[in-house]
């Protein structure tokens, strides 16, 4: 038996004919799988045929006709004009040796090369796998005896019912004047050619391996994603509506065992192995490797793996939907047996929980440690799986409490409808502890304090009982309160499990939301002295590299900006941005929204509203709840800076929640809209705001705080509003806080000398020398930048580009900007070409580098 391709088949085909034509009659049975030709070779040897002159009779068996005796006999003899007598037994009813088959047989025969006396003669049976008994004896009759006459027998056959033995094939094997030629599926050197042969735009030869497996070789599908090209010459495979027709097509091929193997393989998926199909299936071992070894003959599969996501595709699409989900059911049960927690889960959301109680955990554990991989969507999936199957209400609420979990991380406004019943759970005692600590989080958030204090209010007589990692969660919270809202959580500043003393104790990844607190709390008991800071720092350095959690990175964030110190909080959000790519949109929106606040700070207001925008973008306004204020503060000082009015005022035009302004992002929020005031001319308005400023920082005892300053704006109101003795009162205020070395917000110092010289009034002895750009003496001028500052700018003094630098430096382009942009402010030049002559002045000996 050869086997062949069609290119391989057509020439032998060819050669049996020529020697037909020449008075040697011979015969072929062309076998393979479905779709790999046998029909297409038939219909080019009859158009060759016909073309050379030969007379061409054709049939098709059927599987619908296998009982109609004579059935493919007759319709050659129809084709011929001299029907045959046909009137014989049934097949199976006494076989075919009677009398009237003899004759019948014989009468054929003489027929057949009465024929062929006149022209040469080719008769073709298609599909003769279904032929009736009668009609296949006929024919092999024919074939013993072809010999000496021009006749030409081709017969296709479906490769799995040519099996060694059977009646054609016997006969095809042992007599020399037949060939057998099974048809194999296409190598790449035979696709590439069926692709050279296509007629205009055609893909590019190096692609014929994309289009030969995407195939499998099967001449059916390679024509079906041909046909799918909607360009006419895609350069690769892309299956659409004729390929899912074709593997439709082939799947029909398939006995009941294999179709049923095929549903069942789609539904596990490609680590299923043949055993695992049985046992899913029900079926005799054994079964499924046949099937699949049938599948991979059609080219549907490799190694019993679907080849294309369309050819699984189409398999599910076959199966009703109660009967795909009761298959997932079924997977789901199997795996869980073999312990695949992951794939479980996978099959219970795609059919609905079992009634197994095992069930509710698989998908609840499936759920957390998605949230663990920053795969909320996974998580939400399962939750509403395990939520809908849950019957027990205890079970029921503390799904609800993990769902709302989850959905927070995609979309915190989706937290706020199950709010008000997650309360009542709580208040039911159906809630776990540490699920009702983590709704306090989610009322902070959604500016619902006094049902967050009553919580608290609940849980502080059984925090002795609490697991320590309960305990340490729910100081935490306090922490955020107090922090969050200075009135409404006033009464948590003061605690006796968080004190100076625990600042000695190293942080770093094993509790940072502890830490985190523990830095807060910190903040706003001492102010941000120089072991808060230290702590932060070491906070951000050890969380930096594990996926770091959110609020402790705010917290260790905040004591930056509260101190002043916000190059360096520029550098971190710089830096966790860049890691947090594959983090959840909150968390990205929330970063960049920390990045916005210092960079509108900085002075690098394009920076910060382009994050500004991202955050806003990331997380829709309205699922910003408290922490609005934030994002929307820093578009605003961007947009004024800019000039850009309008812009600045669609930011006021967004809804925001009036127990805002009971939060630091409030303040933010009063203190960027009284300068976006200042900048139209609205002074007395500006002014109001700025006052709003001073009055709630005193009652909530955050004079700790230089970078929510107020009295600067403040004074360039009352200047405006002919006021000078109030606004050299509030300067010389801000200067004194501000402080004559390196500490404090060196933009704010520089605006209150520019406003003392708007008022005549002579600058403070020695504040020139604190001020960057103001005369300050030749050693002290490059004093001010930061070290990553110092190294940009002497690499820029050198000529190099800023894409060099950040190759040198290994920063991003980007942050190489920020620090110039900085550095110029500093020093008080327009650009780079400035900084040689500034730069000069360092004094000799002192490391660029720092």
């Amino acid at each position: 038996m050869a086997t062949a391709d069609g290119g391989r088949a057509r020439e032998v085909l060819d050669d049996l004919f020529a020697r037909a034509r020449e008075g040697q009659g011979r015969a072929v049975l062309l076998t393979g799988a479905a779709g790999m030709g046998k029909t297409t070779l038939v219909h080019e040897l009859q158009d060759h045929a016909l073309g050379a002159g030969a007379r061409v009779l054709t049939a098709i068996a059927s599987r619908a006709e296998r009982d109609l005796s004579m059935g493919v006999v007759g319709q050659l003899t129809a084709a011929a004009g001299a029907p045959v007598d046909t009137a014989l037994p049934p097949a199976g009813a006494g076989g075919p040796a009677t009398g009237a088959t003899l004759r019948a047989v014989d009468a054929f025969h003489r027929l057949m090369h009465g024929l062929a006396e006149r022209d040469p003669l080719v008769i073709t049976v298609d599909d003769a796998h279904e032929m009736d008994a009668a009609s296949r004896h006929c024919l092999l009759y024919l074939v013993r005896r072809v010999g000496a006459a021009r006749i030409l027998v081709v017969l296709g056959e479906r490769a799995d019912t040519s099996q060694p033995g059977s009646a054609l094939t016997s006969e095809f094997v042992r007599n020399p004047r037949c060939a057998l030629v099974q048809l194999g599926r296409l190598s790449v050197t035979a696709t590439a050619a069926v692709l050279a042969a296509l007629p205009g735009p055609r893909p590019a030869p190096e692609t014929a391996p994309l289009w030969q497996r995407a195939s499998g070789g099967s001449p059916l599908l390679l024509r079906a994603l041909l046909d799918d090209r909607a360009d006419g010459a895609a350069a690769e495979p892309a299956a659409g509506e004729a390929f899912r027709l074709a593997v439709r097509h082939l799947l029909d091929q398939l006995d009941p065992a294999a179709i049923r193997t095929a549903h069942g393989l789609a539904v596990l998926g490609d680590d299923a192995t043949t055993a695992d199909l049985d046992r899913l299936l029900d079926l005799p071992g054994g079964t499924a490797a046949r099937a699949v070894a049938a599948m991979d003959a059609l080219g549907l599969t490799e190694d019993g793996r679907y080849r294309v996501p369309a050819v699984r595709a189409t398999a599910l699409a076959e199966l009703a939907p109660q009967d795909r989900a009761a298959l997932h059911r079924a997977a789901a049960r199997l795996l869980y047996r073999q312990a695949a927690t992951g794939e479980v889960a996978r099959h219970l959301v795609a059919g609905g929980p079992v009634d197994e109680s095992w069930a509710l955990a698989v998908l609840r554990d499936t759920a957390e440690q998605a949230l663990r991989t920053n795969d909320p969507e996974r998580a939400l999936t399962c939750l509403r799986v395990a939520h809908d199957g849950c019957s027990d209400p205890r079970q029921r609420a503390q799904v609800r409490a993990e769902l709302v979990q989850a959905e927070w991380e995609v979309d915190p406004a989706a937290v706020r409808v199950h709010l008000p019943g997650l309360v009542e759970d709580h208040r039911a005692g159906l809630l776990g502890h540490r699920q009702s600590i983590r709704l306090i989080a989610h009322l902070l958030w959604h500016g619902r304090p006094e049902e967050a204090d009553a919580l608290f209010a609940d849980l502080d007589p059984v925090e002795d009982r609490l697991p320590e990692d309960s305990k340490a969660q729910l100081e935490t919270m306090r922490v955020w309160f107090a922090h969050s809202y200075p009135v409404l959580g006033a009464r948590y500043r003061e605690h006796t499990l968080l004190d100076a003393a625990a600042l000695r104790r190293s942080v770093g990844a094993l509790d940072p939301q502890a830490d985190g607190a523990l830095v807060l709390h910190a903040l706003m008991s001492e102010g941000p002295t120089g072991s808060v800071l230290a702590t932060a720092e070491r906070l951000l350095q050890g969380v930096v590299l594990h996926d770091p959690p959110v609020a402790p990175t705010i917290a260790a964030l905040a004591t930056y900006v509260h101190a002043a110190r916000l190059d360096r909080a520029a550098d971190w959000c710089d830096l966790l941005l860049r890691e947090a790519e594959g983090r959840t949109p909150v968390v990205r929106a929330i970063l960049a929204a920390a990045s916005a606040a210092v960079e509108s700070r900085l002075g690098n207001f394009e920076v910060a509203r382009r994050r500004a925008d991202l955050a806003l973008t990331l997380v829709g306004p309205t699922s910003w709840g408290i922490a609005i204020g934030v994002p929307l503060a820093a578009k605003v000082l961007a947009c004024t800076a800019q000039g850009d009015r309008e812009g600045a005022a669609e930011c006021f035009r967004v809804p925001v929640p009036d127990v805002m302004f009971q939060t630091l992002p409030g303040l933010h929020y009063l203190q960027a809209r009284g300068r976006y005031h200042l900048s139209v001319g609205r002074y007395h308005a500006a002014l109001g705001d700025f006052h709003a400023c001073r009055d709630l920082m005193a009652a909530w005892d955050l004079n700790v705080s230089t970078s929510l300053s107020w009295r600067v704006y403040a004074a360039e109101a009352l200047i405006e509003l002919d006021s000078p003795a109030q606004a050299r009162e509030l300067l010389a205020e801000e200067l004194a806080r501000q402080g004559d070395g390196s500490g404090g917000n060196p933009w704010l110092k520089e605006r209150s000398l520019q406003l003392l010289d708007r008022l005549g009034d002579p600058r403070p002895a020695g504040s020139a020398a604190a001020v960057p750009g103001r005369g300050a003496p030749e050693e002290n001028g490059p004093e001010e930048l930061s070290k990553a500052e110092q190294r940009v700018a002497l690499l820029a003094s050198q000529g190099c580009t800023n894409r060099e630098i950040a190759a040198r430096l290994f920063v991003t382009a980007s942050t190489v900007e920020q620090h110039l942009t900085r550095a110029y402010q500093k020093l008080g030049v327009r650009g780079r070409a400035d900084l040689p002559a500034v730069l000069g002045r360092v004094p000799a000996g002192r490391p660029a580098d720092g």
